[in-house]
């Protein structure tokens, strides 16, 4: 028998089984650990194509102004940003195309697809794969509440290159800030609106600053001062006597010292039918009278009473008229005739000369000082005068009497909506989260009388100088003292719902004015716009129930300048010294400047976004501290900052993929 061949070997040993079985299942091997393979690669070129396709319909969108897609300039744009993403043979994609198109109402649409070769598939009959992935992008805000902090200033009247600086005069040259600033505020509404969810809720609201910002009418009664202390005047008065007048000459007594009994005239009278007892008894009695007007001699005493003044005179040896008596009676036929025979004389005359005085309160001078309306002055002479100055009246109808015309007389004095701000602390040691100064807390509700807003009354104040040179001292005088500077912006706009022509014809009437005061604009825009406070009732939540995005955007043109002798904020700051210690510029800089920034600090704190704009001047760290990271931006002429509030608007937008 001869030797055994290796296949009848191998068929007889047990052991070679394994072979065959391993070799049948390598098919079912390779068709998992290929399908894996090749699925992996499937997922992945899907998902970053996806990513890709995503970029580009964002890309596209951003780019676009408005709803309107331009395919030569929005399509390249989404291309790029594609091929950027997913390049050309990436995981081995064959045939790729891309596209972007427009729904017409601002949404952008793409589509990628190709065919992606398999690797161990293909033994299977499975060649390649087919991808395609679609992908959508749009700008679509939700909810949010946008506040226009607006920097209305004098130099805001000026062009952004003017090299004279001021306030040009307070009128609008060509090109002037507050002209780019409004078209910008209504590019940025555009922006917003044409991006707006129907059930979002997006309301805007402005706050004009200067020097002061104009607040009243957005505030409640119950919120607004009783009292307050103004830096104003009192009229002095004093009495004017005028000259005496006689009202009366009295005889008290005449003694006849010497008499012509040549009889001067008879005057008498006669009836008849009369007995003569009956004719005696009509015998007048006799007198003496002064035959001239009396004379003021011999004074013998005077006495004074009020306005009524008696002096008693002795005239002597002054002529006079003797009366004597008769009644001359005729039995026969009953005549009765009786009167006075005159004669002519001289005697002494004691008599009493009654004058009288008029008594009128007239003015007298000033006072320049400050008076507290709760503890006012007396009035003088009954004159009406700070006592009967009643504040809550003011808030029935803006209007208030008050004894600061022209001599003293009750005026009426206008409030024009901007305020006071409630009780802070002079110092220069700032603590943001102090309760104590209440002029910083945004989320302030009034209920005590240091909290309370005062009304800013400028026809009811005065500075006082004297020789030019500024003092606290209180100053009398007959002369008018000079008024602070002022200035009251355009009154504020609450976070609403606005029309754009409503909006268009606010920020078309803006003017500026007076200084740049950044710390009370940022205040105010952080109170109308904060879930809590005053405003808490509007702010906290919106009628959908989603959450509120807020955004403040800060718009200035300058560096903060306080001047310490205009009617602001707070008051007349030589005089008042509410913020500085020595009354000086300086000081008063520094420390509003450490204001703003416990402004902004607590209105980021609120969670909500500060955006900072500065319009033809430098972006100090002054303003950019102020900004939530990276929302700080600086525009040098009206173009750029038109392109800058588009793109703030963009951002508070947001792009997002709808599909």
């Amino acid at each position: 028998m001869g030797k055994p061949t290796f296949f009848r070997a191998l068929a007889k040993d047990p052991t070679a089984n394994t072979i065959v079985i391993a070799a049948a299942s390598l098919v079912p091997l390779v068709g998992m650990v290929g399908g894996a393979v090749d699925a992996s690669r499937y997922y992945m070129t899907t998902t970053r194509l996806q990513a890709a396709c995503d970029a580009g319909a964002l890309a596209a969108r951003r780019a676009m102004a408005d709803d309107t897609f331009d395919q030569t300039v929005h399509g390249v744009i989404g291309d790029r940003f594609f091929q950027q993403n997913y390049s050309d043979g990436m995981f081995g994609m064959e045939n790729l195309t891309n596209a972007y198109t427009s729904n017409g109402d601002g949404e952008v649409r793409g589509t990628a697809s190709g065919k992606l070769p398999n690797t161990l598939m293909q033994i299977f009959g499975f060649e390649d794969f087919d991808v395609s992935v679609s992908c959508s992008a749009d700008i679509n805000i939700s909810n949010s509440d946008i506040m226009f902090v607006l920097d209305v200033t004098g130099s805001m009247n000026c062009a952004p290159d003017n090299p004279g600086g001021g306030n040009c005069g307070n009128t609008e040259d060509t090109g002037s800030k507050i002209e780019g600033m409004r078209a910008a505020v209504m590019l940025f509404y555009d922006t917003v609106e044409a991006s707006t969810s129907p059930n979002a809720q997006v309301r805007y609201g402005v706050v004009p600053y200067a020097s002061n910002v104009n607040v009243g009418g957005s505030l409640r009664d119950e919120w607004m001062a009783r009292d307050h202390t103004f830096q104003t005047r009192m009229a002095n008065f004093r009495v004017n006597l005028g000259d005496w007048s006689e009202v009366s000459a009295t005889i008290i007594d005449i003694t006849e010292t010497d008499r012509d009994n040549d009889e001067e005239r008879t005057e008498r009278e006669q009836v008849f039918g009369l007995t003569k007892s009956e004719c005696d008894a009509l015998r007048p009695a006799d007198f003496l009278e002064f035959d001239d007007v009396l004379g003021e001699f011999n004074q013998q005493s005077q006495t004074v009473d009020g306005n009524t003044r008696t002096t008693r005179y002795n005239d002597t040896d002054e002529d006079i008229l003797v009366y004597r008596g008769f009644a001359d009676h005729n039995a026969s036929n009953g005549r009765c005739r009786y009167g006075h025979r005159v004669y002519e004389g001289t005697g002494d005359a004691i008599w009493d000369l009654v004058e009288e005085r008029t008594e009128t309160i007239v003015f007298d001078n000033y006072t320049y000082r400050p008076i507290d309306t709760a503890a006012p002055p007396a009035n003088q002479h009954g004159q009406p005068g700070w006592e009967d100055v009643d504040l809550t009246t003011l808030y029935d109808d803006n209007v208030i009497q008050m004894p600061v015309g022209t001599n003293g007389a009750m005026v009426d004095v206008t409030w024009d909506g901007c305020i006071e701000e409630a009780d802070t602390l002079n110092t220069a040691d700032f603590d943001s989260n102090t309760d104590d100064f209440n002029d910083l807390d945004l989320n302030l509700v009034p209920d005590a009388d240091d909290e309370y807003w005062k009304p800013i009354l400028p026809t009811a104040a005065w500075r006082r100088t004297t020789g030019g040179n500024n003092t606290q001292s209180w100053l009398t005088q007959t002369w008018n003292e000079g008024r602070p500077g002022y200035s009251c912006p355009a009154a504020a706009i609450q976070l609403t719902d606005i029309s754009r022509t409503d909006l268009e014809t606010y920020v078309d009437n803006l003017q500026g004015r007076s200084n740049t005061y950044h710390d009370i604009g940022m205040i105010w825009g952080a109170r109308f716009i904060a879930p809590n406070g005053i405003f808490n009732s509007q702010n906290a939540t919106a009628p959908n129930g989603d959450a509120i995005a807020r955004h403040i955007v800060f718009m200035t043109d300058g560096l903060l300048a306080p001047n310490v002798e205009i009617y602001g904020t707070y008051g007349l700051e030589w005089w008042d010294r509410r913020i500085t210690t020595d009354g000086g510029s300086t000081q008063a800089r520094d420390r509003h400047a450490e204001r703003f920034q416990i402004a902004c600090q607590k209105a980021r704190n609120e969670n909500i976004t500060v955006w900072v704009v500065a319009f033809g001047t430098d972006l100090t760290d002054n303003l950019r501290d102020c900004a939530s990271p990276g929302r700080a931006f600086q525009a040098a002429d009206r173009d750029a900052l038109t392109e800058q509030f588009k793109q703030i608007a963009q951002q508070i937008a947001a792009l997002r993929l709808t599909t």
